[in-house]
């Protein structure tokens, strides 16, 4: 009887308590709107609001009930054109018409603790 009931409190100790994580990657802030995507473990949604702010963004889902646990940056390359496919006088490897472009990434990480009892 006391190892029923140890097993049956430790199995409702361990569904009981559970989080919720959203991922925001900020894909584009200019003056007049921020375009991000928000991975919540299930689907992305790409959204886009015409206030650019990204403290108010922090602060709108804060007050949902999420916490800001980290924030992290990466750079992104994009790697764009044509390489030649032969070398000769005309077109050396040097004049390509290849473009490199850099885009800096935040990612917003925030949790969410739920109490399922």
């Amino acid at each position: 009887m006391k190892k029923q009931l140890f097993v049956l409190l430790l199995l409702t100790s361990f569904f009981s308590y559970s989080q919720e994580w959203i991922i925001i990657d900020i894909l584009e802030q200019s003056k007049k709107q921020l375009v991000y995507k928000v991975d919540d473990g299930e689907e992305v949604i790409k959204k886009t609001v015409k206030n650019p702010s990204i403290v108010k963004l922090i602060k709108q889902y804060q007050s949902e009930g999420f916490e800001l646990k980290t924030v992290t940056q990466g750079v992104e390359l994009d790697l764009n054109g044509n390489l030649p496919l032969m070398n000769s006088s005309a077109n050396n490897f040097g004049v390509t018409n290849l473009m490199l472009s850099n885009n800096n990434r935040v990612m917003l990480w925030f949790e969410k603790k739920r109490n399922n009892l």
